[in-house]
């Protein structure tokens, strides 16, 4: 299928997956915002290295987002038509000057929340790092695989349907 690539984010689109990668610099810990504490995560906190984690939100049936084609994170509860899934793509411990993270969202991938992935082929997907901030050992590996912040607190990459 087609390659994007947006300033470091590349999405592969495949008939049965979606090939995710994005490579920025790594954030100077201490320059950004830290989200606060949910249910899955403690208080993000200053550290090195410091703990990132890439999402996917598929959209597989955009037009049916509250936005057509302009869909949002809400979207994945908000729009049961619009079949959008949340996905944990890759999570990392970064101290050095690349953060890299990639992964694959196949129709055997479990989404965090909402639909799995039904139309590779022309779904909109969005991207989020999600800073966790700080290493803190009594978190982990819970802290590279689940949620925190929310998109105020994200870097993005967005991917409109084909």
């Amino acid at each position: 299928g087609p390659v994007v690539a947006y300033d470091g984010a590349r999405l592969v689109r495949a008939d049965n997956r979606l090939i995710i990668s994005i490579r920025i610099p790594t954030p100077e810990p201490g320059s950004y915002n830290y989200p606060g504490a949910n249910p899955f995560n403690p208080a993000a906190i200053e550290g090195n290295p410091e703990a990132y984690s890439l999402w996917g939100f598929v959209f597989n049936y955009p037009e049916e987002c509250a936005v057509p084609f302009g869909c949002l994170p809400s979207d994945v509860a908000g729009s049961p038509a619009a079949a959008g899934g949340a996905f944990n793509v890759a999570g990392h411990l970064v101290s050095g000057p690349v953060l890299q993270l990639s992964g694959t969202v196949t129709f055997e991938s479990e989404p965090f929340g909402g639909s799995p992935l039904l139309e590779p082929l022309t779904a909109e997907v969005h991207l989020a790092i999600a800073p966790h901030g700080g290493i803190q050992p009594e978190a982990l590996p819970g802290m590279l695989q689940t949620p925190i912040g929310n998109p105020a607190f994200w870097w993005l990459a967005l991917f409109p349907s084909n």
